[in-house]
């Protein structure tokens, strides 16, 4: 785990599609030198994200090709969000109803709504 005091990252872009495969082989492609994960806690996250870590760290060495596994720093979410899971924004984003559509614009800044909509499967408008 990486740990950010008193460091300061660019961010070129965000990542906004799905990427088939391990996410570190397109990250080394993309020219990535770290992961940001967001994680709600880590009671809630941290296994499933202990996995995925070393998945990341182990899968350039043995799976190849042969490449410096990229750090992982973790951004811990406001505890007033820890409900929030990606299967509660898929959810609201399969059913397409004005209900669901302000429950999500509840969740996601607005400048990111349409976006999230998208990417979890909602119908475009």
């Amino acid at each position: 785990m990486t740990r950010l005091i008193g460091s300061a990252y660019t961010v070129r872009y965000y990542l906004s599609k799905v990427v088939e495969g391990y996410i570190w082989r397109w990250a080394k492609k993309e020219g990535a030198t770290i992961f940001f994960r967001g994680i709600r806690s880590w009671e809630k996250d941290g296994g499933d994200e202990r996995s995925l870590q070393i998945l990341n760290t182990w899968g350039p060495l043995l799976l190849g090709p042969l490449v410096w596994p990229i750090p992982t720093c973790y951004l811990e979410g406001n505890p007033k969000y820890n409900h929030v899971s990606s299967t509660l924004i898929r959810d609201l984003c399969s059913n397409d109803t004005q209900e669901n559509q302000d429950a999500l614009a509840d969740l996601v800044p607005q400048s990111l709504t349409k976006l999230v909509a998208n990417l979890y499967g909602a119908k475009d408008k």
